[in-house]
């Protein structure tokens, strides 16, 4: 069985993993269709008998700690983090109003997404780009290859001799309990919780004094980034992209990818696979 340490939710007990199976970093639920592990690599494995309708509205109700209009921030934006970090993605009937998605309704699916904490996974990218003192870097790679599992370490290890801010939008980078984080993300880092990127960075800016700010898939957040980069503070940053000309021609971050001092790309569990640096 799944450990409940990992995977807190009582209501996905009949989820079972027959044969050895490392680095798991998905649990995808399906109404009328067994669930299924996929790990680190891409490997995907049935793990339970098929899940019912009311199976799956029983797990969105826990994961929901059975107050649904609690969480109607988080489940418009199509997510909702569980204690410990793991967020679980929702498939459903999106209601709209203004052509804003406000609800889902009539939950189908649930994609719950295992959180890692690796210390030393991010040895070699801090190794190369930060033995030195603190530089801007925005690390792109495919989903599921651990950047925010990278991100996470690059805290902890940047936070024992710098002032570092950690923009924890989705509560996934600290897995911070009633503002108290759960991880290690390092002695001297503070972290803020389940705000935007922009508002998290003109945050720190104003009232932390950071030397380092952290932060997880930045996408429309350009214009914050450039501001802190701007006033001499060293942004670390995320972006899916799939090789660094992708990231460079991504709309989303070829406009920001040239301020950071380099771009790296990396694969499973951390290992560098190709990087550039400015100029």
């Amino acid at each position: 069985m799944i450990s409940t340490m990992k995977l807190p939710l009582k209501s996905a007990a009949k989820i079972r993993i027959t044969e050895p199976m490392s680095g798991i970093a998905e649990i995808r639920l399906r109404a009328g269709r067994p669930s299924v592990c996929v790990n680190i690599l891409g490997d995907m494995r049935i793990c339970s008998e098929p899940f019912s309708a009311a199976e799956i509205a029983d797990c969105f109700a826990e994961i929901c700690r059975y107050s649904i209009h609690s969480f109607q921030e988080e489940i418009a934006q199509g997510f909702v983090t569980l204690d410990g970090g793991h967020r679980v993605g929702i498939c459903g009937t999106a209601v709209t109003n203004g052509g804003k998605i406000e609800m889902f309704k009539d939950i189908s699916g649930l994609n719950i997404r295992i959180a890692h904490e690796i210390k030393g996974c991010a040895d070699e990218v801090y190794s190369r780009f930060f033995s030195g003192g603190t530089r801007s870097v925005l690390i792109a790679g495919k989903p599921l290859c651990g950047k925010t599992t990278v991100l996470r370490d690059l805290a902890r290890r940047l936070g024992e001799q710098h002032r570092v801010t950690l923009i924890d939008s989705r509560n996934e980078l600290s897995a911070s309990f009633h503002g108290t984080p759960t991880l290690d993300i390092g002695l001297n880092t503070d972290a803020l919780c389940e705000c935007s990127k922009t508002d998290g960075i003109m945050l720190a800016l104003r009232t932390l004094s950071p030397e380092v700010i952290i932060c997880d898939e930045i996408g429309n957040d350009g214009s914050a980034v450039e501001q802190a980069l701007f006033c001499g503070v060293k942004i670390i940053a995320s972006a899916h992209a799939a090789s660094l000309d992708e990231l460079y021609r991504r709309p989303q971050t070829r406009g920001i990818a040239p301020f950071f001092d380099c771009c790296a790309l990396i694969g499973e569990r951390g290992r560098l696979l190709d990087y550039r640096e400015k100029g």
